[in-house]
Order: structure tokens, then sequence, then C-alpha cells
């Protein structure tokens, strides 16, 4: 229902959906927010689960911050109404297992970085708010383009990972790391 009328898809088309008087609704959800937020829970898992899944530390530092960005994308461009919703919801200051939730996925992607950008999480509280300002930024400039579609999918992807090289970059600079992000960095040797 959210995807076919919007993030303020109503209760009772979302019980009609479901084949249930309004009123069944509420003896599994004390509220309206409470329905929206476990909503945003799952939509999130889904995303996360898409971006995480297609987190490929392999080819060139680009190739690496293009893969996670291009399925946040995708997902986003097949499901423009959960999207919003999701960031509308999900990113409220009063959730606070949300922010949980989001910082913990922050310090996966953080870690995922360490494990092919060298010294990237050597502060990993740095590191995770480069990611979770990373993230921000994202679902900003993906909610624009969703709301105008002025340019090609792939230009926004292409846009984005151009953004954020620029900042992992100046974070790998701080450092004292310097890369290229044309060439493929060294595979880490598996322990064992």
């Amino acid at each position: 229902m959210i995807e076919e009328h919007g993030p303020d898809a109503l209760t009772g088309q979302i019980a009609d959906r479901a084949g249930l008087a309004r009123p069944n609704v509420y003896r599994h959800f004390a509220s309206k927010d409470e329905l929206d937020l476990e909503v945003a829970r799952d939509a999130y898992q889904e995303l996360r689960d898409e971006v995480l899944g297609k987190m490929d530390l392999s080819g060139t530092p680009l190739d690496v911050i293009r893969a996670p960005i291009s399925a946040q994308v995708i997902w986003a461009s097949k499901h423009p109404n959960l999207y919003r919703f999701l960031v509308s919801r999900s990113y409220q200051p009063n959730t606070v297992r949300g922010r949980g939730e989001r910082r913990d996925f922050a310090a996966d992607v953080a870690a995922a970085g360490s494990g092919y950008f060298p010294h990237f999480a050597d502060n990993p509280h740095r590191a995770t708010a480069l990611v979770v300002g990373l993230g921000g930024f994202m679902d900003a400039s993906i909610l624009a383009w969703l709301s105008r579609r002025r340019e090609a999918r792939k230009s926004l992807i292409d846009r984005l990972t151009q953004h954020a090289w620029v900042l992992i970059d100046h974070h790998l600079q701080e450092l004292d790391v310097h890369i290229d992000p044309d060439v493929p960095l060294p595979q880490p040797e598996s322990a064992g």
C-alpha cells in the first residue's frame, strides 16, 4: 500500500489490503506509529541486506565504492515510495532502536571498508562517522533524484560514487594513505 499510495498510506488502506477490519490492525499494533515503525524496520532490513550483499572488496577503489551505492540506488528506484517512507520514518530522532540499527549498519560498512582500504578504520569512530555522513548524503541525493529524475540512474550512481570517493580519499589522506582510485588494491592474505 505504501508503494501504491505513498509514504502516507492510511491504516484503513493497509487493513483493506490485508483483508482485515481496521480495528483488527490495532490488535497487533498499539498505534499507527508502531505499525509504521515495523514497516520501516522490515524495509530497512531488506535494503541493508541488499547493500551488504553487493559489497565486493575486489577491483578498483571506485568499483568497491560503486557496488553498495548502486545497490541502494537500484533498490530505491524499484521501491520509490517505500524508500521515501523508510527515510522519513526510520530517521526520526525518537526511534532509538532505528538509530542503533543504522549505527550498526554503518559500523558494518566501515569494517568492510577497513578490509579493503589500508588504515580506513584505524579510528573506528571516525570511520563510522564518515559512513553515517555518507549515508545521509546518499539518502538526500536519492530522494531528490526520485522526485525529479533529471538524470539517468547510471549517471546518479557515477556521481554519488565520485562524491563518496572524494570524502573517503580525504579521510585516507589524513591517515597518510594515498591511493589511485583507478588501480586495484592488493587483496589481503587469507588467514590460515
